[in-house]
């Protein structure tokens, strides 16, 4: 029979098993969810696909490659759009992903990719090369260094931005893309970089489409007469949803004509709503650029 000792050590190793298979199912809780962090705060980021069947294709689909800047690196996925010719000319859409998908798996920035333009029907309607670059670990699409108090955006882009842009401009340079139909898209930290790019590369982007998004409001009217269709819950935990508020009526009172659509009830996870808002890609494949003109 056991001694007093020996039952003490039995019931500690038991302790012992039964926290750690608590830990085991603790991290593979948050593996799961995807936890992210904007401006330091905590929130669990929507991130699943509609089916597993499209997150796998996705990633067997999409090119993956490493940008090389220096001694520097960003990683990113480009998906070439289906029946490829290269006689032809095709739109492209950069997708920039949030700041929980940031990191160098070259995987996590095309969790909620959007499944209306890469599932057969999609690829089938709209013809378009898609790029997803990947935001490095403790990097930022954009920084605005003293918010909340204001919301002025760093006088040089940051080094993923500005990574991404030099990325764009090979890849105008050695695919058929067409300059007309150049769009961008995405959500939350990917949402303020969405609208960030547009204020430094004015002259290069077609039409966007920012999601629950931060943005200067004092750059509004560099961008004022590109089309934006902009998304925000009203109940948004994380980028208040006065954010968006603030910049569409900074952007009509500078003669844009934005659109706008907000999620009454909702919260900072709107990412696949948003994605899935009715008309959304026929209005963004419908733009095509001309001279843009500034009051």
């Amino acid at each position: 029979m056991p001694d007093a000792e020996s039952k003490v050590n039995q019931k500690i190793v038991r302790n012992i098993t039964n926290i750690t298979m608590k830990l085991k199912h603790f991290f593979l809780l948050v593996l799961l969810t995807c936890t992210c962090f904007v401006y330091g705060q905590k929130v669990d980021a929507v991130i699943k696909n509609d089916s597993l069947s499209i997150r796998k294709k996705t990633l067997s689909t999409f090119k993956k490659d490493i940008y090389i800047s220096g001694s520097d690196s960003m990683h990113y996925r480009l998906l070439y759009t289906a029946n490829y010719n290269k006689k032809k000319l095709y739109s492209i859409v950069v997708f920039l992903a949030g700041d929980g998908e940031r990191g160098n798996d070259n995987e996590k920035q095309l969790c909620a990719i959007l499944n209306a333009l890469i599932n057969d029907a999609g690829r089938a309607k709209y013809a378009c090369f898609i790029l997803a670059p990947q935001c490095p670990p403790k990097r930022l699409w954009v920084h605005f260094p003293n918010f909340p108090n204001s919301l002025q955006a760093t006088a040089e882009p940051t080094f993923p931005a500005k990574w991404t842009f030099e990325l764009l401009n090979q890849l105008m340079k050695k695919l058929p893309i067409d300059l007309k139909r150049i769009y961008i898209t995405g959500y939350s930290g990917g949402g303020e970089g969405t609208f960030d790019f547009l204020t430094r590369r004015p002259q290069l982007f077609t039409a966007a489409i920012p999601i629950c998004s931060v943005s200067d409001t004092a750059k509004a009217r560099t961008i004022s007469r590109i089309p934006i269709w902009a998304f925000h819950g009203d109940k948004d935990e994380i980028n208040d949803v006065k954010y968006s508020r603030l910049m569409i009526a900074a952007l009509r009172k500078k003669g844009g004509e934005p659109k706008y659509t907000e999620y009454l009830g909702m919260g900072h996870n709107i990412i696949n709503k948003s994605y899935n808002e009715p008309g959304l890609f026929d209005w963004l494949f419908s733009q095509i650029r001309g001279p843009i003109k500034y009051d």
